[in-house]
């Protein structure tokens, strides 16, 4: 019997593979706990329409962060925050900040978490810092931390 895995099987196969099972397998345990389908044409018509959706969106996901990554080629941003007496930050810099100087700077809308920040910068000074934008573009941009007048 023919198969389509909805999710990975361990010495068996992964997500969305097809594979072929003994009849008693298939019947008994796969279809009914809605772990395979059968491998019907309409079974794989639909399977590989999901694919080719799920690539295009992919390639559009990776254009658009191209497209984000020209623009901020090369680019500086400057945070200006208030010192304490021992030259200090008051508050730290994290990557919410970063993202909306991105934002305010130049009309990008970058998710914070995107933002590859260790731990919040804390004193003043030039950092850079990395942006995962996609899994195959990353950028860095370089922030500099200035004391506010």
């Amino acid at each position: 019997m023919k198969i389509v895995l909805m999710q990975d099987i361990e010495h068996l196969g992964k997500k969305e593979e097809i594979v072929e099972v003994s009849d008693g397998y298939g019947r008994n345990f796969l279809l009914p706990k809605k772990i395979a389908l059968q491998a019907t044409p309409a079974n794989i018509k639909q399977l590989e329409e999901k694919k080719r959706t799920v690539q295009e969106k992919k390639e559009k996901g990776k254009l658009k962060a191209l497209k984000i990554a020209k623009k901020l080629k090369g680019a500086k941003l400057t945070i200006e925050r208030e010192l304490g007496k021992e030259g200090k930050l008051f508050g730290a810099v994290t990557s919410h900040d970063i993202a909306q100087e991105i934002e305010k700077k130049f009309h990008l809308d970058i998710d914070h978490r995107k933002i590859n920040l260790e731990e919040p910068i804390k004193v003043i000074g030039i950092e850079k810092v990395s942006l995962k934008l996609h899994p195959e573009v990353r950028i860095e941009v370089e922030v500099e931390i200035k004391k506010r007048d």
